[in-house]
């Protein structure tokens, strides 16, 4: 008669509390899509944590909210509580289950953390470079350097993450791995991309007033398209070096400057004090420079190691390239 009187008031708060519990953990998107094959390794773990620690949280919950309804003490009652022993058999159930739940927890982790880290013979490698505030691609042996990371399908890439200033942290969402970027410390990182698609980089180690603006792009692309930029990418350094000599000047710039002006100050400016024309800023004073059309163009375009690539394409670059030759 004793247990059973608890019984019904602690399944139905249960109950409760196991409702409310599941549709937070069904009904919100904890992680990204995995876009990767350490990211499902991953999300299979933590969602296995996440449940595991959800049982544990219902059960204490319902027998705090039961305990706190059912024995609080009347109003004004100072008095000491009964003396109590516990329960020998309880106090060991509940040792040796979380105990015997760590060692389960602690194997599976280093299962899947071996399995991430897995190197493959034939892994492209690819140097991450951070700094403040922008990332930079470098792929040894082929003189490319890009500020978009250009990646295949279906083969594994080894990047080997440094920082040219403070500590930055490497991080892709959809990857599901995160790396910290110290200065002289070269931090390798493996990811094995599954799925097509472009997904975001995120600095997430504050590193300054420029932090929350540290952002890249990484594209996964299939095998075939994948070469396609590799030939495409040092053609382009080919005809840059060839070109690099030819003298520029803003009357033959093919962009307007005055519209180069405004696309500079929206894209640039946060980092190019004065419109370029000033020291003092993130970037370097560009007045008086002695740029090429095309030394520019290719700055714009890879960043070469010290700035993100990209930013601008097409007319905007036509028109940036004019405006920065204009201050030269």
């Amino acid at each position: 008669m004793y247990k059973s009187k608890h019984t019904l008031p602690l399944v139905i708060i249960g109950v409760i509390v196991a409702a409310l519990t599941a549709a937070q953990a069904l009904l919100i998107d904890w992680l990204p899509p995995a876009a990767s094959e350490q990211a499902g390794r991953t999300s299979t773990l933590l969602t296995f944590l996440f449940w595991s620690s959800a049982v544990f949280f219902v059960l204490i919950t319902t027998v705090i909210i039961y305990s706190v309804w059912k024995f609080r003490a009347p109003k004004g009652d100072m008095s000491d509580g009964p003396p109590i022993h516990g329960n020998t058999k309880l106090e060991i159930v509940w040792t040796a289950v979380p105990s015997v739940l760590l060692v389960v927890v602690a194997i599976y982790g280093y299962i899947v953390l071996e399995r991430n880290e897995a190197v493959a013979a034939d892994a492209l490698k690819v140097d991450v470079y951070a700094q403040q505030f922008a990332w930079s691609y470098g792929y040894p042996g082929t003189g490319i350097q890009t500020g978009v990371l250009v990646v295949p399908q279906g083969r594994q890439v080894e990047l080997h993450v440094r920082a040219r200033d403070v500590i930055h942290n490497f991080w892709v969402p959809e990857f599901g791995i995160k790396g910290d970027a110290v200065p002289g410390i070269d931090h390798v990182l493996w990811i094995n991309p599954t799925t097509l698609g472009t997904y975001p980089v995120v600095c997430s180690e504050l590193c300054g007033v420029g932090h929350s603006v540290m952002r890249s792009k990484v594209e996964v692309v299939t095998p075939a398209a994948f070469q396609t930029w590799l030939t495409k990418s040092k053609a382009g350094i080919a005809q840059g070096t060839t070109q690099s000599g030819a003298a520029a000047t803003a009357a033959n710039a093919p962009g307007n400057v005055a519209a180069g002006k405004t696309v500079f100050e929206a894209k640039c400016g946060g980092c190019h004090a004065g419109l370029g024309t000033e020291a003092g800023g993130v970037g370097p004073q560009l007045k008086g420079l002695p740029h090429t059309l095309a030394g520019v163009t290719m700055q714009i375009t890879n960043g070469k190691g010290l700035m993100p690539g990209g930013l601008v394409s097409g007319t905007d670059m036509d028109n940036v390239a004019a405006y920065v030759m204009s201050i030269n």
